[in-house]
């Protein structure tokens, strides 16, 4: 099973793609279900590969271990917060 047949884990796929361009993506069969492969082909260390069916964790650890990427998604503080 590759994420190329189409469908909202096809769709998914494609915006991971545009999000994350250092990574590979794939979709494979796991127990219970697909699975959401990502690779970092020239990893220099750190995270460099992440199986998962969720969705969220595999953005969120993505965010995290993707430099630049982390600052982007955390929670903006308000006027109030900051005083």
């Amino acid at each position: 099973m590759n994420g190329r047949a189409g469908g909202p884990l096809h769709a998914l796929v494609s915006e991971l793609e545009a999000d994350y361009p250092q990574w590979r993506f794939a979709i494979k069969p796991g127990y219970g279900g697909p699975r959401l492969e990502a690779h970092r082909p020239h990893s220099t260390g750190g995270l460099y590969a992440l199986i998962t069916a969720d969705p969220a964790e595999l953005r969120r650890e993505l965010d995290t271990a993707t430099p630049g990427r982390a600052a982007l998604t955390l929670p903006l503080r308000t006027a109030s917060r900051c005083q």
